[in-house]
């Protein structure tokens, strides 16, 4: 609900493409600061109770925008959102398979991807409606409570957690703790390295973010381009579209069986793909209908990709589960960043649509590069199998 009120709420004070990149840009510089450290976290302290701090802390920060609703304010409280949505989302993440079971992961993800799109459904339709009808304030009041009645849940909820592995960074021990945190930064390094195909669904995984800020940035405007008075309420529309796909997605999974987990790869790479060609052929149009049409169609395969992705980090060890979701997430962070730099040149120079072109046709390319080089890796697998 916030993407929509902050994003309106900066448009309609600036009127400028440029300021609305910068709310997205400083979402995403957060969220790649807080990445850097907030694995190692997840790792080391009580998942649930970073959990349940993150909450608090974004319920505080959205309404500081009822006070300061200026465009200083709306880029700082967008940083410290992204700062503290990543801490939530690694530590989240990465405790899925101690709650439900490890044996259960597709499933779980699946289930949870599946009631997340239909709150995106009814945030992002809701948000537009009543900040069209209403106004941000009442959007953003909302918004707030979600997050104070999700740390409610959590404060209630009780399952076994592995102990945590804990640092006491004491004033004269700051030597050490760096020392720790760095060697705990090149053990996922080393991790990662040593599984090339994870290595592969993660390279797709950081373009598929930078080719992200194309569309995030673009939605906006081509709500705008449909009717210009009705802005907030197209916006809703598109991105609910978009969440009614992930739900069929999400029903659709847990019923696929996977020969083995190297099939899960490349079905995630399958997804990337055909998500990018759901946004460049929605952004083609002008067409309510076929717009709504596609970007449920898009929705579909993103939330096919980035489940199968949370899938295959999930089946990585508990003690290093936290760090390789922080990968993730920086990896995320970083493309977004990146994307949101790149983004307003791209369209200051070309149009919206061959924006979208640019960088999903990007992603595109580059994945369809991965998936031979995924298949040479394969070989050579096999080939040191049998001469072994």
């Amino acid at each position: 609900m916030d993407l929509i009120a902050i994003n309106v709420l900066m448009y309609a004070a600036t009127g400028s493409s440029a300021w609305l990149a910068a709310t997205m840009a400083f979402r995403t510089l957060g969220g790649l600061l807080s990445s850097v450290f907030s694995g190692v976290l997840a790792d080391r302290f009580d998942r649930r109770k970073i959990m349940i701090i993150a909450d608090i802390l974004r319920a505080v920060i959205i309404l500081l925008l009822l006070i300061y609703p200026n465009p200083v304010m709306i880029i700082a409280v967008c940083f410290l959102i992204g700062l503290t949505t990543s801490l939530f989302a690694v530590s989240y993440s990465a405790e899925i398979p101690q709650i439900f079971g490890e044996d259960k992961v597709i499933e779980t993800n699946a289930l949870i991807a599946r009631l997340t799109s239909v709150s995106l459904v009814f945030g992002f339709i809701g948000a537009g409606i009543i900040t069209d009808f209403v106004g941000h304030q009442a959007t953003l009041i909302i918004d707030g409570a979600t997050y104070i009645l999700s740390a409610i849940i959590l404060m209630r909820m009780k399952w076994k957690v592995s102990p945590p592995k804990q640092i006491h960074p004491a004033a004269g021990n700051i030597k050490k703790v760096m020392t720790s945190l760095k060697s705990d930064l090149k053990e996922v390094n080393a991790f990662i390295l040593l599984a090339p195909m994870l290595l592969l669904v993660n390279v797709v995984f950081l373009i598929g973010s930078f080719a992200g800020a194309s569309h995030n940035l673009g939605i906006p405007l081509l709500a705008e381009i449909i009717n210009d008075e009705k802005q907030s309420l197209y916006y809703g529309l598109i991105w609910g579209a978009w969440g009614m796909g992930s739900v069929l997605a999400t029903m659709i999974m847990p019923k696929i069986s996977f020969l083995n987990e190297r099939s899960i790869y490349y079905a995630c790479f399958v997804s990337a793909m055909l998500m990018s060609a759901g946004f460049i052929t929605f952004f083609s149009n002008t067409k309510n209908w076929i717009i709504l049409i596609f970007a449920f169609v898009t929705g579909i395969f993103d939330a096919t990709f980035t489940t199968l992705h949370a899938v295959l980090l999930q089946k990585t060890d508990n003690h290093i589960r936290g760090r390789i979701f922080g990968v993730g997430m920086l990896l995320k962070s970083l493309g977004f960043a990146l994307g949101f730099v790149v983004a307003p040149f791209v369209l200051e120079t070309t149009s919206l649509k061959w924006m979208i072109w640019i960088f999903h046709g990007a992603l595109i390319a580059a994945t369809v590069c991965i998936i031979i080089i995924s298949g040479n890796v394969n070989k050579k697998r096999k080939l040191w199998k049998s001469a072994s």
